[in-house]
């Protein structure tokens, strides 16, 4: 009997030993798995962190296109109106002397009487 209490005493602690191993087993495997998964999470908050990095970058880029396509625009804008001014001063004198023209041409023609 005493060889059968040895072999139950054998099957015993290999039992324990194999529900001991077992447990380790599944506590690795959980830690290794929350492991896992903050490796994700940071590897996606940094991915995040770079996308946002180049929308920043792009944004501050389109916001300066804009701001130089504002300035040129202005810049056109001015230029323009200082011409069509300075069209104006070139020529209103002699648009005005013709409309006085026309006006004395008129009046002379019906006898000096305002139309």
């Amino acid at each position: 009997m005493s060889s059968l209490q040895e072999a139950l005493a054998v099957l015993l602690g290999a039992e324990s030993e194999g529900v001991r191993e077992v447990q380790e087993a599944r506590t690795e495997a959980e830690a290794m798995g929350k492991n896992a998964l903050e490796k994700m999470g940071a590897e996606r908050e940094r991915r995040l962190e770079a996308a946002r990095g180049k929308a920043l970058l792009l944004l501050d880029g389109a916001r300066s296109a804009a701001d130089e396509e504002a300035r040129a625009c202005s810049e056109l804008g001015r230029a323009e109106r200082e011409r069509m001014e300075r069209r104006f001063r070139e020529v209103a004198g002699d648009v005005v002397q013709a409309l006085v023209r026309e006006n004395v041409e008129n009046l002379l023609k019906k006898g000096g009487r305002p139309a």
